[in-house]
């Protein structure tokens, strides 16, 4: 199946990403260095150590970054949107993508060849600021991160982990409130940097203390405010 035809001017999600201010002149710029694919879920879009050649743009879908140890395990690191950007780190530090991206759901991705990128920022000066704000909200995140798995259990961090998908993927239900993405409980288990086992543990505690029930192979938060004590948030 083909990804569909798309163009820059006229796309919806160009406007949340570092490409928002650019003119139309550049932004033909991006349309004819611009490659669009439709990756499968569960398709790599980058593997950690390659080459940095560009940015990829996501355009609807979503894609996990997580790092791999030596010893195997997974380290989720973000969850990408339609409208994120992915490879800004690599691409001006010269360094290879020091992460994997993987698609979680079926997801249409451009990706900008770096040929692009460098006389972009140099012609237009906002959408230099827009990718240092986004380089360091990234590192900002990270920090947070390395913080919490040091600091906190992995009851607090789960909880936080449900209370950060909600302010993203909530939608109001008549029990309580739906987190509108499907992630495996090994996914959540690399989010919060502990094992399959000890997540499915603490998710089950969860759904005995009625905090979450399942629903539609989604988690449906009954208390926000009680997992919000339990993450620590509140006394």
């Amino acid at each position: 199946m083909e990804p569909p035809k798309l163009d820059c001017k006229i796309c919806p999600v160009r406007y949340l990403g570092a490409f928002q201010s650019l003119e139309p002149n550049l932004l033909d710029l991006v349309n004819d260095s611009r490659r669009t694919k439709l990756y499968r879920k569960g398709q790599i879009v980058f593997y950690e150590g390659d080459p940095a050649f560009g940015l990829y743009c996501i355009n609807s879908g979503k894609v996990k970054v997580y790092k791999t140890t030596a010893e195997g395990k997974r380290l989720i690191l973000r969850i990408a949107n339609p409208g994120d950007q992915l490879g800004y780190l690599a691409l001006f530090s010269d360094q290879p993508y020091s992460a994997t991206g993987e698609a979680i759901e079926d997801s249409i991705i451009c990706f900008v060849d770096r040929r692009c990128i460098y006389p972009l920022i140099s012609k237009n000066r906002d959408s230099g600021l827009t990718i240092i704000q986004n380089l360091a909200k990234e590192l900002i995140v990270a920090q947070e991160r390395a913080t919490d798995i040091a600091h906190r259990s992995v009851r607090e961090r789960m909880a936080g982990l449900l209370l950060l998908l909600k302010e993203r993927y909530g939608q109001e239900d008549e029990e309580g409130i739906l987190l509108d993405v499907t992630l495996s409980r090994g996914e959540l288990a690399e989010l919060i940097g502990t094992a399959n086992e000890t997540a499915v543990r603490v998710l089950s505690d969860f759904r005995q203390e009625n905090l979450i029930k399942d629903k539609n192979r989604m988690i449906l938060l009954l208390s926000p405010l009680k997992l919000s004590k339990v993450a620590g948030f509140l006394d």
